[in-house]
This record gives structure tokens, sequence and C-alpha cells, in this order.
């Protein structure tokens, strides 16, 4: 689960937070609140689950002895079953090993560096091969933020973003968070701050992984040529593979990457490998955080099998493939978007994502409704505290290309019967 927090961790100042939500933490505490929550998903057969099948082909997921149409996955455009990818991490096992037991700050599988060249084709811009977007955060940020910086988060960014701001923090840099997608407030902070820091970084995501809604990237793109002290940082961890040129993700879309601005592009979810790339606006900055990003020293690295799948993908990537998958998953969400609109199935944003949030409200109503569908054949994820606010749960629908016409029809249709 990709959570996003309510409220910055301890040491952090406490600027923007949702109003609230430090009395919830204060009086029981955040462990009691996510276990509490956990506790009762687990009992009603929603969380802690494991797949039953003997192969899986993306569509359905069987839990709890029955097969159910599997709306909680994030590989968007289907590539976690090709077997072109299959195939290529099986030879690279032959090939190399099932692991590749070194730090890269010593020694480097060979895959890595095919890996980095079709990655840099497809970005148009340096870049740095982490193990996860979260790994990707820990190594960059306390490099590329200094002391005499100020760094903006965006108050519904990403956890692993969150994370690691007590880091930053400890090494002296002022933080803070704004209101979601407040672009008059960050512009209002950002000028404020800028009078006394060297620079002012924005950190946020590109598509927001429980609502399903949008960064306003003109809107960043404006502020950047405004402020010449901001810099950007955003995770596009929900936004690669299904949108972009080559599948480069919402942030980037057909333009080049922007000046003063690190993208984070996960290679797991809809690119179906795993890790992350960190892309730079200049080869100095990448050299750095490769050469002194800690996870990137102290961390193992992306196993054989890996690095085989994710050069794979890659080239789908760069063919006209890609675009096709793209137009079939956009035509998947626009369908669901229209029959909630018909059956008046509230959604968290109307924005075209693969993420579609259905707001119900507390935790045990939320339960209530997942638990239902899955008596229908439908499996969607519940998001509760903590990866939403207190009291504002709902469904995580996420749409893929598996998944059918008529398989969209008939979730909507049984959640708006409980609705």
């Amino acid at each position: 689960m990709r959570a996003r927090s309510t409220k910055l961790p301890r040491g952090v100042p406490q600027d923007e937070t949702t109003a609230g939500s430090a009395d919830v933490w204060a009086a029981e505490g955040r462990a009691g609140l996510v276990d509490a929550a956990f506790r009762e998903a687990i009992a009603r057969g929603l969380a802690h689950l494991t797949a039953e099948d003997t192969h899986v082909n993306g569509r359905y997921v069987t839990l709890g002895g029955q097969r159910r149409v599997n709306f909680g996955s994030c590989s968007y455009v289907g590539l976690e079953t090709d077997l072109r990818l299959k195939n290529a991490a099986c030879e690279a096992v032959l090939r190399y090993g099932v692991q590749f037991a070194s730090s890269r700050a010593y020694v480097s599988c060979p895959p890595y560096r095919e890996l980095e060249h079709l990655l840099k084709q497809l970005f148009g811009a340096p870049l740095v091969v982490a193990q996860t977007t979260t790994l990707a955060h820990f190594a960059a940020l306390p490099v590329l933020v200094g002391a005499a910086d100020a760094v903006l988060c965006d108050q519904a960014a990403h956890n692993s973003l969150q994370s690691v701001l007590p880091t930053l923090a400890a090494n002296g840099t002022v933080c803070r968070l704004v209101r979601h997608n407040r672009m008059d407030r960050l512009d209002a902070m950002v000028a404020a701050l800028a009078r006394q820091h060297r620079r002012v970084w924005y950190l946020a995501d590109g598509v927001y992984s429980m609502l399903g809604d949008v960064a306003p990237v003109v809107e960043l793109r404006e502020l950047l040529a405004r402020h010449e002290r901001l810099h950007l940082y955003v995770d596009d961890a929900h936004g690669i593979s299904w949108s972009g040129r080559h599948g480069r993700g919402y942030v980037l879309g057909e333009e080049d990457l922007p000046p003063r601005t690190v993208v984070v592009a996960s290679l797991a979810k809809a690119f179906s490998a795993s890790g992350a790339a960190l892309i730079f606006p200049d080869p100095e900055a990448a050299r750095l955080v490769r050469t002194c990003g800690s996870t990137l020293i102290f961390s193992g690295p992306l196993q054989p099998a890996l690095l085989g799948a994710g050069i794979a993908s890659a080239r789908i990537h760069l063919s006209n493939e890609i675009g096709e998958r793209q137009r079939n998953l956009v035509d998947r969400i626009r369908l669901f978007n229209r029959l909630a609109e018909e059956r008046a199935v509230p959604v968290g944003s109307r924005a075209t994502t693969p993420i579609r949030f259905v707001p119900i409200g507390e935790d045990k109503r939320t339960f209530e409704v997942a638990s239902e569908l899955m008596t229908e054949g439908f499996f969607a994820n519940t998001a509760v505290f903590p990866a939403v606010s207190p009291g504002r749960g709902g469904l995580r629908v996420a749409l893929t290309v598996h998944q059918t016409h008529e398989d969209i029809r008939g979730l909507v249709d049984a959640i708006a019967q409980r609705l």
C-alpha cells in the first residue's frame, strides 16, 4: 500500500497539517490506529491476503477459494504477464545467477549497463537506477537538499517522500507542509522562504496514489519560471508507462524535463519490473547522487531477473506498442468515469488516471462495502487511515488493460447498489 500521511513525522514543524489529525494521533497513537484498522480488515478477509492461484493471468485473482476480478493491481498496462518479460527474466538468471551479491559501490551486474542505456533513451535525461522509489528518495534528497535550503512538501505527498523529512530536518533544513495542490499557497510560501534560503524545494506526486488526482503540471512550470530559487522533486510512480511519450509519465508527458526538476519514475507498477529511475536535469547531479546516496552505497542491488525484465519492458516502451496499451487503458478509465456519473457513484477525482477512489467514510462501512463486493466476485483495495485521513475511507479501484468492459460495468453496478 502506497500510503499517504496526514501529519509530518516527529521533529518536523507542523505547518499546513490536516485539521484535527494531531489530536487523533496524540489520543491513540499512530500504531494503535493502524493496528485497529488492519485487525478489522484482516478479520473480514480484505488485507494480508495471499493469492491462491497456480498461474496468474492479470484479470483474476483467487482469494478465499473464489476467483474474483482483480481491481487491486497497479500493473496498469498489463506487462507483468507478458511472455517477453518472463523470458528475459529467466535468461538473465541463467546467465548471471539468482543474485549478484555486491553493492553497486563496488561492482554492478552486467545488465545494469544496458538497462540504464535504454532508460536514458526513454527519458531523454541523465538518470540513476535505484532499488525502489522509497530508497531512491532516501538516496537523492539528503544529497540534493542542504541546510541552507527549505523544503515544502505537498500535504498529500506519498509517505515515502514524507519519511525523508525528519532526516532533512535533522541536517538543519527547514521543512513545511503545504495544502494539497494549492498553488496560491505554494506561490506565497516560496516567495517568503526564498528571501532567507538558497533554494526552496517542492516535493509532490505526479499522480496521487489514493485519490488518483494529479499535480497541476502547467502551474508548476509557471512557478518555476517565476521563482528562480524554486526546485521541484516529483514522485511520478503512478504516472509511468500508461501516460506520456514512450510511457515517460504524467509529469514529463510529451515535454522534456523542466529546469531545476528531478522526477522519480517507478520501474515496478505499470513498468512491471522493479526499482526506480531518478531523472536529473544535469549529469553532475546524477553523478553526485550515484556516488553519495546512502542507499545506493549500503543497500543491495536489483537482482538479475529484475534487470532482465526491466530491459525487456524498456524495449517495449521505446516501441509503438506502448501507445496502443495506453489507449486501451484510457478507454477503460473513461468508461469507468462515465458509468460512475450515470449511476451517481462518487469519485475522489475526475482526472483520467487508472486510480479511481470511491469515498465512503468510516472504516466499518468501507470494510462492509468491500466485503460485499468480494462476495459478488470483485476485489478492490480499501483505503483507510493511514492511507487517507481518519473517517475518510473508501474503495481504491485500480484499472488495468486486463479488465474487460463487462468487468468494469459489473463493478460500478455493484458499488452503486451499495451506495
